[in-house]
């Protein structure tokens, strides 16, 4: 897909998105807010991986050069930002004696050599897995569909079998590694199956030539405001039944409903942004875009490199003389949202000031 035809509300959902994982990552939000938030934010990028695997006709293109870039893309930044993210901590420690010292740095560097991946890395290798899957199954089987249910299915039993084992095993070092093995494997067919929700959705949009805004039928964005809202309201209502659930640690509780709040709640996310897609260049939603472009590097930075930490104490620096209540809650939290996404935009904008100091040199 080329620039002039980048379609702009998958930039603006991913950027919500983005907005969603740090706010639900805020040691003070609200259990009800965490609950709707955890139940579709990271199924989220799954599904709109999967459109754009669609929308990009990857399947089309060869094996090698599937795994080549997606690797450089997915997997290079993993290993990087691992070793980045234990030198930080490392550093941490080091300075303030606080978060479990040397044996937490082992636990990562065990994590990270599994591909387990500690804190929010898991997501890299689990994108990484899912794409390749699902288009492996896609290029090599008549039906990929129906296989990738069947695989999610499988994993979604043999995690419950995992967990069941590791409430008596847990203990034991070798099984502990065992497991962090197990579950980044498991994760891969189940985040597949919202590789292969998008793709399908993506498929059916483009019989209905309703992907892009030259191509929206008349009635198309008042449609998608009208299903963007009733599938979010289906999301929190079965998110609410469900309770807490997290892709990172497979847990879902009522699989029907974890799905159902999942796919819905990413869908009218989607579906809402793709009715602003003519509004797309209005300043709010440029630096959505923005966000949504670079959501990868923050998704890797703002726990790992206490982003959000330093937020969350100048959050309270500059509250601490409001009066216990709602309005301090709030203020709070905009303050940590809007401090986070500062520091993300210096870490993201300096290596290209770096370079441009270089070449003024």
């Amino acid at each position: 897909m080329s620039e002039n035809n980048r379609l702009h509300y998958l930039d603006i959902a991913r950027g919500v998105g983005i907005i969603l994982v740090i706010l639900g990552h805020i040691s003070y939000l609200g259990e009800s807010s965490r609950i709707f938030i955890v139940s579709f934010h990271m199924p989220l990028f799954f599904v709109i991986s999967g459109l754009l695997l669609y929308l990009k006709k990857e399947e089309e293109r060869d094996l090698p050069v599937i795994l080549k870039n997606k690797a450089l893309r997915m997997m290079v930044p993993y290993y990087l930002y691992s070793v980045l993210g234990i030198l930080i901590y490392i550093a941490y420690y080091l300075l303030t004696g606080r978060d479990g010292g040397w044996p937490t740095v082992i636990s990562d560097i065990v994590q990270a050599l599994t591909l387990y991946g500690f804190s929010v890395m898991w997501f890299l290798p689990a994108i990484f897995g899912a794409e390749v899957l699902f288009l492996l199954l896609l290029k090599k089987t008549p039906v990929p569909l129906i296989l990738t249910i069947v695989l999610t299915a499988v994993a979604m039993i043999l995690n419950t079998r995992l967990e069941a084992a590791n409430a008596l095993y847990g203990l034991n070092t070798a099984f502990s590694v065992f497991h962090l093995i197990a579950v980044m494997l498991l994760r891969i067919p189940i985040c597949a199956s919202f590789v292969a929700a998008g793709y399908y959705i993506a498929k059916y949009w483009s019989k209905l030539k309703a992907t892009g805004p030259d191509r929206f039928p008349r009635l198309a964005v008042p449609a998608d405001l009208f299903i963007g809202v009733d599938a979010l309201l289906l999301a929190v209502v079965f998110s609410r039944i469900n309770g807490v659930t997290d892709l990172h640690f497979l847990i879902f509780n009522n699989v029907f409903f974890y799905y159902i709040a999942a796919l819905s709640g990413s869908m009218g996310l989607i579906l809402l942004c793709k009715a602003l897609e003519t509004a797309a260049g209005t300043p709010p939603l440029r630096l959505l875009s923005y966000f949504g472009i670079n959501s990868l590097t923050i998704m890797v930075t703002h726990l790992n490199f206490y982003v959000l930490l330093l937020a969350e104490i100048g959050g309270f620096h500059f509250t601490k003389a409001l009066p216990e209540g709602i309005l301090k809650h709030s203020i709070f939290m905009l303050l940590v949202m809007i401090f986070t996404l500062c520091g993300e935009i210096v870490i993201i904008e300096a290596p290209y000031l770096f370079r441009t100091l270089s070449r003024s040199e």
